[in-house]
């Protein structure tokens, strides 16, 4: 699979086989991640990989934790979105939601906990960067993640970026050991996409170019 196919066909997966990632797929995966760039070739990302019983305690742990906080998805913006986003959200969710309602849950409690669960996915991988690092350093975050999820679509391999996951950054640091100096960023689920599932049968539209692209000729 060349690049740009793996661009083109790439979708977030929210319901995963029962099926082992081998250890050998994983490293070669975070391998083809670390070939991002970065700034002055600082590689600030770091990523912890859990599977199997340790996956299953932190999840076990972030449902706990989302039973008593009750963390709401959304866009994480203080002030209302601009009428063009809020629709692409929108259109989104007319999309997921049909096949959503077949598992008998509400949009809100399938991707709160789905996100907490990294949707059945055998493999969790925590995203993090030191604090010493200023809030520009994430785009080179960024950069190794966007390289990461490629890279497990080549293999054959689905994921799916999950960022609701850290409002409970706590709780994630204390069950695997993170040391308080570094800010998690980000999860993603990583496993063999449960093509049956209604959680997988959706792709959300892209919109087109003039509606991003500015020209200056």
């Amino acid at each position: 699979m060349d690049i740009l196919e793996a661009m083109q066909q790439r979708k977030s997966a929210r319901a995963y086989l029962a099926k082992a990632v081998s250890r050998r797929d994983i490293e070669e995966i975070l391998a083809c991640a670390s070939f991002a760039p970065s700034a002055i070739n600082l590689q600030p990302w770091e990523f912890i990989i859990t599977y199997g019983e340790e996956k299953d305690r932190l999840v076990r742990r972030l449902l706990k934790a989302r039973s008593e906080k009750m963390v709401k998805c959304g866009p994480g913006t203080e002030k209302p979105l601009p009428e063009k986003i809020s629709r692409r959200a929108a259109e989104a969710m007319a999309v997921m939601e049909p096949e959503i309602s077949t598992l008998g849950l509400t949009f809100n409690q399938f991707i709160e906990e789905g996100s907490c669960s990294f949707y059945g996915a055998p493999v969790a991988i925590i995203v993090a960067i030191d604090k010493l690092f200023p809030v520009v350093r994430y785009l080179d975050i960024g950069l190794a993640v966007s390289y990461l999820l490629l890279a497990a679509q080549a293999k054959g391999l689905s994921t799916c970026p999950i960022g609701l996951i850290t409002a409970y950054k706590e709780d994630i640091a204390r069950v695997l050991n993170i040391s308080e100096e570094k800010e998690i960023l980000l999860g993603i689920s990583l496993g063999y996409a449960d093509e049956s599932s209604p959680a997988n049968a959706f792709r959300t539209r892209r919109v087109d170019l003039q509606e991003i692209v500015t020209w200056y000729e």
